[in-house]
């Protein structure tokens, strides 16, 4: 109680003075229609503005959930591609569709990185999926432009990526066009820039010339972007061509990742175990 005095005997001029003046704001707006008018849209508009205020906040901390339901509409629309789908005909005659019954052989499983290293010659990456939603070790990640990258170690809740950018990693690819597979590594340079080896000199070429990949391992599916062909030249006294691809998707900005989920990949693992062990 007594700091309550001592508080109002020293404010006491400045307290009096603000009394009087809202005591004569109130007097005018009430007599005056003019400065009514003026003081309601004033205070709508400061009114407006902290609701916009307390808005635009509450959307920006709700941008992770948002990011979070597109990514996983994303990941189902993908399942949804004709891509994603196995073909079981019921005829030789493979071209009747009525015939045809789509199995899903991909599903995706989105993630967002947590971990991503760009500057190194061996670089890592860390998403925020792990066994308990699905991830297991040899699955591939992509992202909505291209390749990223396979996963290495799962726990419970993260796993761990070998990126593209990765001096130990190596993927099946081939050119769009010509439809000659190569295999896509780094120098560990620039990150947006690959490698394809193994294009014959034969094999014309041209700039802009899309990458792939060649649906030849059991992670990645047949036919998803990885880049375009940046330069090229023919290694004298090779029978190569020493190709460089730049990639779609800059790993830099990476953000969110589909692991892909190729649901007949045991089954096919299992039957090339029992092809090797013949040989």
């Amino acid at each position: 109680m007594r700091n309550i005095l001592v508080f109002l005997l020293k404010y006491h001029v400045l307290l009096s003075f603000l009394l009087l003046e809202g005591i004569a704001m109130s007097l005018t707006i009430g007599v005056s229609t003019l400065h009514s008018t003026a003081w309601f849209r004033s205070s709508n508009a400061f009114v407006g503005g902290i609701h916009a205020f307390n808005s635009n906040v509450t959307e920006y901390f709700r941008l992770s959930v948002v990011n979070r339901e597109l990514a996983e509409e994303n990941a189902l629309l993908r399942g949804m591609l004709r891509s994603s789908q196995y073909t079981f005909a019921d005829s030789c005659d493979a071209v009747m569709i009525s015939d045809t019954v789509y199995y899903q052989r991909y599903t995706y499983i989105p993630a967002t990185v947590v971990r991503l290293t760009v500057t190194r010659q061996a670089n890592h990456m860390t998403i925020d999926r792990g066994s308990d939603q699905g991830v297991r070790p040899e699955m591939a990640v992509i992202s909505a432009g291209g390749v990223v990258g396979v996963v290495r170690e799962v726990s419970k809740n993260f796993a761990t990526v070998l990126p593209l950018i990765h001096r130990k990693s190596s993927i099946s690819a081939r050119l769009r066009e010509p439809g000659y597979l190569g295999a896509l590594r780094w120098n560990g340079k620039d990150p947006q820039l690959l490698q394809l080896h193994d294009i014959p000199v034969h094999v014309p070429l041209q700039r802009g010339m899309e990458v792939e990949t060649s649906g030849l391992s059991a992670m990645f599916p047949e036919g998803l972007t990885i880049g375009t062909v940046e330069h090229f030249e023919e290694n004298t006294g090779e029978n190569f061509h020493s190709i460089t691809v730049r990639l779609n998707t800059d790993p830099r900005k990476l953000h969110t990742v589909y692991v892909v989920n190729n649901r007949m990949r045991e089954e096919q693992l299992e039957l090339e175990v029992q092809d090797n062990g013949r040989d």
